[in-house]
C-alpha cells in the first residue's frame, strides 16, 4: 500500500454507496448524519461487549442496502417511468406502433414489388427486419425521451401526469368499439406476410444458391391452398372484429375453427414427412456454407405449432369473454 493513503473502513464505504448519487448540497450532511448513527451504533455494541470489527459488520447489517438506503435520502426515481408519466407512455407507445408499424411493412412490400430486384425470400427477410428496426427504435426512443422527463421533474410533481387530463383526451371512436384500427392493421399485416412466405416456399425459391427452400415445394396442391386459405380466414376474422368493434361468439368460432384445423393439418402433415424438404440440412448447409451434419426435429416442430394454436385459441376465447362482460 502507497504511503499517504490509508485503507477504507466499511463504514466509510458503505457510507460512500449511501451518498454516491446524492448532490453536492445534500450528500455531505447525509454522510455526517449517517456516520455519525453507525459510529454510536458500533459504541453500543462494543460496550455490550461486541468485537468492534463485528459491531461494525452488524451495525452495517442491520441498515440493509445502501441503494435502498438511499431512496430515503434522496429524490432521484428508481424507475424509468413513473406512475404520473406511466398511462401516457403507453398510450404513444401504441398509438405510434399501431401506426409506423403497417406503415413501414406496407412501404417495404409496395418497394420490393414494384422495383422486382429481389426475390420472395429477400422480400420477407426484408419486411421482416423492417418491423423490427421500426419497433426497437420506437420503443427506444419514446423510452428515452419520457424517461428523460421523468428525471427532470421537481420530485413533487411526479405523480402528476405531464398534462392536464380533459375531455378532449378520450378516445374519438365510440365506447361500443374495443378493437382499434392500428392493432388491427399490425394483425392483418403479420398474417399477409405469413400468407405471402407460405405462398413463397409452396410455389418454390426463385434461387436455391441464395434462398432455402423449407417448405416442399411438392405438396398436393389441396394441402397447400388449405394451408394459406385457413391463414386467410384468420385475416378475414380480425378485419370482421374491428367491423363489428368487439369479438363476438361466431367471429371466436371462425377463428377457433381456423387455427385449430390448421394446426392439426400442418403437425399431420409434419408428422408423414410431408411438409418440411427431406434434404433440408443440405439447402441450408448449401445457401449458408455450414455443416450439413444435423436433422430436423420433426416432434419438437409440431410441438411449437401446438402450442402456438392453443395460445391463440385461448386468447381469442378469453378476449370474447371479456367483450360479452363489457358489452
Amino acid at each position: 500500500m502507497s504511503e499517504g493513503k490509508t485503507e477504507s473502513t466499511l463504514t466509510d464505504r458503505y457510507v460512500w454507496s449511501v451518498t454516491r448519487h446524492l448532490d453536492s448540497e445534500a450528500g455531505p450532511d447525509v454522510a455526517r448524519e449517517l456516520r455519525g448513527s453507525i459510529l454510536d451504533t458500533i459504541e453500543a455494541k462494543v460496550e455490550a461487549g461486541t468485537d468492534p470489527a463485528k459491531a461494525e459488520v452488524e451495525a452495517l447489517t442491520e441498515l440493509g442496502d445502501p441503494d435502498a438506503l438511499a431512496r430515503e435520502y434522496g429524490d432521484r426515481p428508481r424507475y424509468l417511468i413513473g406512475p404520473g408519466l406511466y398511462p401516457g407512455y403507453v398510450r404513444l407507445l401504441r398509438t405510434l406502433l399501431g401506426i409506423l408499424l403497417p406503415l413501414g411493412l406496407g412501404a417495404v412490400l409496395l418497394e420490393r414489388l414494384l422495383s422486382g430486384a429481389d426475390g420472395f425470400g429477400d422480400t420477407a427477410l426484408a419486411a421482416v427486419g423492417t418491423l423490427f428496426v421500426t419497433a426497437v427504435h420506437v420503443c427506444f426512443w419514446v423510452t428515452l425521451a419520457y424517461a428523460a422527463v421523468e428525471r427532470a421533474r421537481p420530485a413533487d410533481k411526479r405523480e402528476e401526469p405531464l398534462l392536464a387530463w380533459d375531455t378532449k383526451q378520450l378516445p374519438e371512436e365510440t365506447p361500443w368499439r374495443q378493437v382499434g384500427l392500428g392493432e388491427t392493421l399490425f394483425q392483418v399485416a403479420l398474417l399477409g406476410l405469413v400468407i405471402f412466405l407460405l405462398t413463397w416456399q409452396f410455389t418454390g425459391v426463385s434461387d436455391p444458391s441464395s434462398q432455402v427452400q423449407v417448405l416442399n415445394p411438392d405438396l398436393a396442391r389441396p394441402w397447400a391452398v388449405l394451408l394459406v386459405g385457413l391463414i386467410a380466414v384468420e385475416a378475414a376474422v380480425a378485419v370482421g372484429v374491428w367491423w363489428a368493434g368487439r369479438w363476438t361468439p361466431a367471429l371466436a368460432v371462425g377463428n377457433v375453427l381456423a387455427g385449430a384445423t390448421w394446426a392439426t393439418v400442418a403437425v399431420w402433415l409434419l408428422l408423414r414427412d410431408q411438409l418440411i424438404v427431406p434434404d433440408l440440412p443440405e439447402r441450408f448447409g448449401a445457401v449458408f456454407d455450414v455443416p450439413a451434419d444435423w436433422s430436423v426435429a420433426t416432434f419438437p416442430i409440431a410441438a411449437a405449432v401446438v402450442a402456438i394454436a392453443v395460445w391463440d385459441i385461448a386468447s381469442c376465447l378469453n378476449k370474447t369473454r371479456q367483450a360479452a362482460f363489457r358489452a
